[in-house]
């Protein structure tokens, strides 16, 4: 059996090398890269390499913020367990707000 390798590593990885390359970065940059990286990915049709552009700067975003990726996932899968989901007539998913 092979061994994962742990997602904060991999974030430390990235940032590491986000920080050598892109040192004066920002979030509003970050986010404006993002969008535009989202949009490759939609227009990919999912091909992985897309795929992780989305994801290093995702992670590299989590190391700036000091956000423990795996714990906040975690937390969050756990809470999205507890809730009724939805999907509305254009196929988008949602959880059924508590009224």
């Amino acid at each position: 059996m092979t061994t994962r390798p742990n997602i904060q590593v991999t974030a430390l990885e990235v940032w590491t090398w986000a920080e050598a390359t892109f040192p004066k970065r920002t979030d509003q940059s970050m986010f404006l890269k993002l969008y535009s990286e989202l949009g490759e990915l939609a227009d990919s049709g999912g091909d992985r390499l897309e795929f992780a552009d989305v994801m290093i700067l995702l992670l590299d975003y989590a190391v700036r913020k000091n956000i423990d990726i795996h714990k906040a996932i975690s937390e969050k899968l756990e809470i999205n367990r507890a809730r009724q989901w939805e999907v509305n007539s254009v196929g988008v998913m949602s959880h059924v707000k508590e009224q």
